[in-house]
């Protein structure tokens, strides 16, 4: 079975878990979304498609990539700002899963990723506009937190995730 990793990383977090599943995923090739070609569809039969999380949904790219999909297998990858294993995941995942929802899924990945400095920026001036504002503590904390993200075990779990898919 002949693989292509295809994958959509605005700040490289999504970059390095393609990769991360490339050292593993025998006989597959990784492209960024942008070297993505439909005639490339041919070819190959099973697509890791990663991509980041845009306002809970995938990131436009990837999502033109899902839109040419059909009856394919693939397996789905991404990273988001969030904190772990959340509802939130649980949304996205199913967002996400809805777009390719005329394939066949085998798995889908997702872990938290740092978000831009800008972002964390932006949520300290909210924060200070509104010191009380739970939520935005709570996110600016999370951002915080994520800037090693992916780490080390986020990429091992990548590696052992692309080891199940059969």
């Amino acid at each position: 079975m002949k693989g292509l990793i295809v994958y959509s990383s605005l700040s490289g977090n999504t970059k390095k878990i393609a990769e991360a599943i490339a050292e593993v995923a025998e006989d597959s090739e990784l492209i960024s979304v942008k070297e993505f070609q439909p005639s490339m569809l041919a070819h190959f039969d099973l697509f890791y498609i990663g991509y980041w999380v845009d306002k809970g949904d995938c990131d436009a790219a990837a999502l033109r990539v899902l839109d040419l999909l059909k009856e394919q297998r693939i397996v789905l990858f991404g990273t988001l700002g969030a904190a772990e294993q959340t509802d939130y995941y649980d949304m996205v995942k199913k967002r996400v899963e809805a777009h390719a929802a005329n394939n066949h899924i085998l798995g889908h990945f997702l872990c938290q990723g740092a978000v831009g400095e800008a972002v964390i920026a932006r949520y300290r001036s909210m924060l200070a506009e509104h010191p009380e504002d739970e939520h935005r503590k709570q996110q600016l904390a999370n951002y915080e937190n994520g800037k090693s993200h992916p780490d080390e075990q986020d990429l091992a779990n990548a590696r052992a995730f692309a080891q199940t898919i059969g």
